[in-house]
């Protein structure tokens, strides 16, 4: 089970995450390092934590498309997650002219993959907030438009704000039942669930080693700190990831 996140600059790791909205650090960090083992380039979903935004930038595709390519420099294998809509951050803001953030996600995948068939995309696969049967429905319409088929690796999306670890097993678990002999991918999902999910993940990714609580607060503290608490935290994941 790989896990893939942006690790300190002075610690190597073989799997990185890069966010699209972000990238400068990332690509910083493939530099210093020359060559990792696998990129994913993420969308970039945290736009929507503005209640006010609504939808991606004219020229977002595009950056996705970009960073792949310079990512496909420093990598072996390099993923890019089709953009998507939440529905966890503020549920039902991004269901817009009578479809549902599922039925937008759906047309934006069908979109980039249609546009960009060069890249190896990972195929988000959204439900509603706290609904995991939901998850069902996406599935339902990428067999509809052929992506079921012409894709291999698809990651479950629906999961970032989750704090309920019994829920994100519950929905992985589901979302591998209707996936099955495809690579499957969590976003954001706590290192305790992760754990419960070996077999069933082929990858993972989180930053949450970045957020230690120190007297009751959050803090990534120097570089010598978020190095250790980094260490700490990938010390505790399965000996194969």
């Amino acid at each position: 089970m790989r896990f893939f996140t942006l690790p300190p600059s002075g610690v190597y790791w073989p799997y990185v995450l890069i966010n699209a909205n972000r990238p400068e650090r990332g690509l910083r960090y493939l530099r210093r390092w020359g060559r990792v083992e696998a990129v994913i380039v993420d969308s970039g979903v945290e736009i929507f934590r503005d209640p006010s935004v609504r939808d991606y930038p004219p020229s977002h595709l595009e950056r996705v498309a970009a960073l792949y390519r310079i990512a496909s420099l420093y990598a072996r294998e390099v993923w890019a997650v089709a953009p998507d809509y939440p529905d966890d951050y503020h549920p039902r803001s991004l269901w817009v002219g009578g479809k549902t953030n599922i039925e937008r996600t759906v047309e934006s995948v069908t979109a980039a993959v249609d546009s960009h068939p060069e890249v190896r995309w990972m195929i988000p696969v959204q439900g509603h907030y706290m609904d995991a049967e939901s998850l069902g429905r996406c599935v339902e319409l990428y067999a509809e438009v052929g992506i079921l088929d012409r894709f291999g690796y698809f990651g479950v999306a629906n999961l970032c704000t989750a704090r309920s670890a019994g829920f994100v097993v519950r929905a992985v678990r589901y979302a591998a039942s209707l996936l099955a002999g495809k690579r499957l991918h969590a976003f954001g999902i706590p290192l305790g669930a992760a754990l419960r999910l070996e077999g069933v993940l082929h990858s993972f990714d989180s930053m949450a080693w970045t957020f230690p609580r120190e007297r009751g607060r959050r803090s990534c503290g120097g570089a010598r700190e978020r190095e250790r608490y980094f260490l700490e935290f990938v010390s505790r994941l399965p000996r194969n990831a």
